[in-house]
């Protein structure tokens, strides 16, 4: 709670960033990577699951981009960001998200944007293939996530 007083003395860009987050977030649609895992309509519960994850991922992905350009800010805006979303969504599904994008930025932060591997191997993990195709969809996942958080890093502001 301490960073969410910190916030409010922020400058409006820190608010802005917060807000256009907030709208991609609502926005996001996860069929390419739900595709790309081999995850199918009827799918339910695997599906579920994997957005679960995914918009966890891009919750971290964007704590990310946040360390870029508000070093000093970045935490506070992270957590203010999250209990926002709490606050507008109490429900379990917006907790266990919440719980992912945490534990996603833990993945994260050792490497920064320099490697997107360990990420998708986690997210490979919920895709039923060999092991043969599970590496080629690692590298393809770590592709897209690169290209998701340009995305995300691109629209911070």
């Amino acid at each position: 709670m301490q960073h969410l007083a910190e916030l409010d003395d922020t400058p409006d860009v820190a608010q802005v960033a917060l807000d256009n987050f907030a709208a991609l977030l609502e926005d996001a649609d996860f069929t390419a990577e739900l595709e790309l895992a081999g995850i199918g309509r009827f799918q339910f519960l695997r599906r579920r699951q994997m957005i679960l994850e995914l918009r966890g991922l891009h919750m971290a992905l964007w704590r990310l981009a946040l360390a870029r350009s508000f070093p000093r800010d970045a935490d506070a805006m992270f957590a203010t960001f999250l209990h926002r979303y709490l606050t507008r969504h109490p429900d379990k599904t917006a907790r266990q998200t919440a719980e992912r994008a945490r534990q996603y930025w833990g993945m994260l932060q050792p490497t920064g944007d320099a490697d997107f591997n360990e990420v998708a191997r986690h997210l490979t993990s919920f895709a039923e293939r060999d092991e043969k195709t599970r590496r080629t969809l690692t590298l393809k996942l770590a592709l897209h996530i690169r290209g998701t958080y340009r995305f995300i890093f691109d629209r911070l502001i």
